[in-house]
């Protein structure tokens, strides 16, 4: 299953965990050790955890929402995976019993955009095909679940280009009085040729204005049902 952007920030968190993991300090060259007398870890079991004493800052990443949230993301792939696996060893009641706690799984998923609409439609449409045995009534499932997810990018995507956008309409006050100004300008600051000079000030009108670009409306559907 393909990550998204959310999922791709949650394994650098991760990976900043390992990172900041603090190592063992080496053995000196030709000491073996085998644990002090008194050292009571020594003569505990192998498989007993070893306690590890966690800076504030790793404390906090193990307790940052993201890293939890992404620990939860790995189970449910995980469980995902292993239901293909097994599918084959189980009834019919079975398999649509694990099938429906998957998907109210992947529903809300979907719902907090921890997995984008085409992710959810590929799961979906893989259960699907496991799960109905009729060629033809999976056939049909599978187009009408297509275009239902199709209708909701186009519902999406229309209420989005209707939505009122007060900073774009703010950055075209601001640009058409840039491109007044910058024309009227007898002398063009900085060694920059006209255009240059236009372009550099309407970028940062639009930064000051609208910030960051927004979202793409077609990178996650609604999960209404």
């Amino acid at each position: 299953m393909k990550h998204g952007k959310p999922f791709i920030i949650a394994v650098a968190t991760a990976a900043a965990l390992v990172l900041l993991w603090p190592e063992p300090a080496d053995t000196p060259p030709g000491q073996v050790d085998d644990g002090a007398p008194n050292d009571p870890l020594s003569h505990a079991p192998a498989d007993t955890p070893v306690p590890i004493d966690l800076t504030p800052e790793q404390q906090a990443l193990l307790e940052d929402p993201r890293v939890i949230q992404f620990a939860q993301r790995l189970d449910f792939e995980e469980e995902l995976q292993r239901f293909f696996q097994e599918a084959a060893e189980l009834d019919a009641q079975q398999r649509q019993d694990r099938a429906d706690q998957l998907e109210q799984q992947l529903a809300r998923y979907e719902q907090e955009t921890q997995v984008s609409a085409p992710e959810a439609l590929m799961v979906r449409l893989a259960l699907l095909q496991l799960l109905e045995q009729d060629e033809a009534a999976a056939k049909a499932a599978a187009t009408e679940l297509i275009e239902r997810y199709q209708a909701r990018s186009e519902a999406r995507l229309e209420a989005w280009r209707s939505a009122p956008k007060p900073e774009f309409d703010r950055y075209k006050v601001r640009e058409k009085e840039i491109v007044e100004e910058v024309m009227a300008l007898d002398r063009i600051p900085g060694g920059l040729t006209r255009d240059q000079y236009l372009r550099q000030r309407l970028l940062e009108a639009r930064v000051e204005t609208m910030g960051q670009p927004e979202p793409d409306p077609q990178s996650n559907w609604s999960s209404d049902q």
